[in-house]
């Protein structure tokens, strides 16, 4: 009996271990299984983690080449398709899908169906017309009794001795080509007699880019005094000048031209733009010069003598992405570049 005693109390102390072993593994496997539920719902919440919404813009009658970039940069997937049609010029918005307002994922591609105009226009006779009456011939077009605009693409100037300053001397394409409206009219205007001494045009209230090809096609140098404009439409336009209208001018004067300015948050598809940029110290002084390259055409929109520490600026017109390269002495020095959003 003291036998059978001495056993059972030795049996029951490997029963109490085995059983917290059991109980041990039991704790580590429900703590390892927990840790593993936790982590594989966090992994499922991120997988299954809902995208973006955004909503859909109202871009019906716009012109599509404007809207694509703001479009991707919102991150749509435009997807367009082209409908030919007679009445509406060529590039514009006439239906989308998704509707606007509508709301929908990032990344969702929206569908555009865009004019594919079939309209041509006759080309109106301008030569022989002042430059404004000119452009206003241009802009006021009437076919099939709606109103509609040619555009205008460069305007060159060259002197003349028979044909007076500011007027239409040639025009491409010729008068009576019919044209479509993406078509545009480029024009050749006197600039009048290059005479040792001139006189001062009146350029207020003209653009700066005609004043320019004015001025510089009588061998004059320009400078823009900058100033704040408070309406985007008076960007661009002189607002005053000096020497004052009917002034003799010399060939190699400096005309000052006052230049309104609109500063913009963003870089449409046709804009004003203004560049500052002053020249730097291990430059030399001498002429400098600044050639705008765009969707329209390569043209000097700046052209001054300049010393190292000044500044040259200027306000330009461009269409569409635009390379602005500066020269000091016919040799590159900087060059900026203007991306439409």
């Amino acid at each position: 009996m003291n036998q059978d005693l001495k056993t059972n109390e030795t049996a029951v102390p490997g029963k109490s271990f085995y059983f917290k072993t059991i109980s041990r593994i039991s704790l580590i496997f429900f703590i390892g299984f927990s840790v593993f539920l936790f982590f594989a719902t966090l992994i499922l919440i991120f997988l299954t983690k809902p995208e973006g919404e955004v909503e859909v813009p109202n871009v019906i009658g716009k012109r599509y080449i404007e809207i694509n970039n703001t479009l991707i940069r919102k991150e749509f997937r435009p997807s367009i398709s082209f409908r030919d049609v007679y009445e509406i010029e060529n590039g514009i918005v006439l239906e989308q899908h998704p509707d606007p307002g509508s709301i929908v994922s990032t990344g969702s591609k929206i569908r555009l169906f865009v004019s594919r105009s079939n309209l041509f226009v006759e080309v109106p006779d301008i030569s022989g017309l002042e430059l404004p009456f000119a452009l206003n011939k241009l802009k006021n077009q009437h076919i099939q009794e709606r109103s509609i605009s040619l555009p205008v693409g460069v305007i060159s100037y060259m002197p003349s001795d028979t044909i007076a300053e500011n007027v239409v001397i040639d025009q491409s394409p010729k008068p009576g080509e019919k044209i479509t409206l993406e078509r545009k009219v480029n024009l050749l205007v006197s600039s009048g007699k290059t005479d040792d001494k001139m006189e001062m045009p009146d350029l207020t209230g003209q653009s700066i880019e005609l004043g320019f090809s004015l001025l510089a096609a009588k061998g004059t140098y320009v400078r823009q005094n900058i100033v704040n404009a408070l309406d985007v439409e008076l960007s661009g336009l002189i607002s005053s000048q000096t020497p004052l209208k009917g002034s003799k001018i010399n060939k190699g004067d400096t005309i000052t031209l006052t230049v309104n300015y609109y500063k913009m948050n963003e870089h449409p598809y046709r804009a004003y733009e203004l560049i500052s940029y002053t020249i730097p110290k291990d430059e030399k002084a001498g002429v400098y010069e600044a050639f705008v390259e765009d969707s329209v055409s390569k043209r000097l929109s700046f052209l001054a003598p300049m010393s190292p520490g000044q500044t040259m600026s200027f306000v330009f017109h461009r269409t569409g992405n635009a390379r602005v390269n500066i020269l000091s002495e016919k040799r590159s020095i900087k060059v900026f570049k203007f991306n439409v959003e």
